[in-house]
């Protein structure tokens, strides 16, 4: 018995993947994709998590120092809840990623894709509309070059010399918030075009909650903007009149809840989370294959 069950663990090591995801802030990848991401890990997958900016700025009533570091400590616990075996933080301010030149963050994310070889790679989607924070833009941008010039040995050549060698990511999710329903829409035909993908949470969806309850400095933060931003035209949500952990937590569950359902519409799922997929079965869009 102990022999087959050492046997199904290196079979499902074996067929493990590792996953790099890049996120802007401590945020967006919990919010957009942490019940994926909390699944497959679930299935014996390795995840690490390359954060960009360090949310310094993403705080109520905290110096920026102060929220930088707390930030990054309640990062570190989201991504253990997810599951994720690593973080690693490039420490960009928040909201300056637009004068940071393109190429050197490319390069940064390169570096890591070459060093850490993912099989999978999830980066923000950089043509979402609506986005407020347009760090997840530039990061998004970065990020999707850097997959393309991870591969080519003629990029960063010096990596080479060091046993960093380029390597080809086969899978990349591309994902975003809010939903926008065009975006389920199959792209135009192409060479190498993304797809619409829908994935089930409800498994997984009591681990993303987790992950992202523990993001209380954000989450708070976003509390008291919500509540000035009713105030401001001579409203006011019940929930609230008194912002604490309580009340927070309970916001935060609202918000994931209703965007886990809304994704889920009209498709066999009870909670889901949309992205954009390029992957080997989507060399060419569904609808054109034969």
């Amino acid at each position: 018995m102990k022999s087959l069950l050492c046997l199904l663990a290196f079979a499902a090591a074996a067929n493990s993947k590792t996953i790099l995801i890049v996120t802007a802030d401590a945020a967006d990848f919990v919010l957009a994709a942490g019940g994926t991401i909390a699944s497959m890990t679930a299935t014996g997958d390795r995840a690490i998590l390359l954060r960009v900016a360090n949310d310094d700025k993403n705080a109520w009533d905290l110096a920026p120092e102060q929220a930088a570091a707390r930030t990054s400590a309640e990062c570190e616990q989201a991504a253990r809840a997810l599951g994720i075996e690593k973080v690693v933080s490039l420490g960009y301010r928040e909201g300056e990623l637009g004068g940071v030149s393109p190429t050197e963050l490319r390069d940064r994310i390169a570096f890591h894709i070459r060093l850490l070889k993912p099989d999978v790679l999830f980066i923000p989607n950089p043509y979402a509309e609506y986005v407020e924070q347009l760090d997840r833009h530039y990061t998004g941008m970065a990020a999707e070059e850097a997959r393309h010039t991870a591969a080519l040995r003629n990029h960063q050549p010096p990596l080479a010399a060091i046993g960093v060698e380029p390597h080809v990511t086969r899978e990349l999710y591309y994902y975003a918030q809010p939903v926008d329903p065009r975006r389920r829409e199959p792209e135009a035909a192409a060479t190498f075009v993304p797809q619409p993908k829908v994935v089930g949470i409800e498994a997984a969806f009591s681990k993303k909650l987790r992950a992202a309850r523990a993001l209380k400095t954000i989450q708070t933060a976003a509390a008291m903007r919500i509540r000035q931003r009713l105030e401001s035209t001579g409203r006011r949500l019940p929930l609230l009149d008194t912002v604490n952990e309580e009340s927070v937590n309970k916001l935060v569950e609202i918000e994931l809840r209703g965007l886990a359902t809304l994704c889920a519409k009209d498709f066999p799922y009870k909670m889901a989370e949309e992205f954009h997929y390029a992957g080997p079965e989507y060399q060419v869009p569904a609808k054109l294959r034969r």
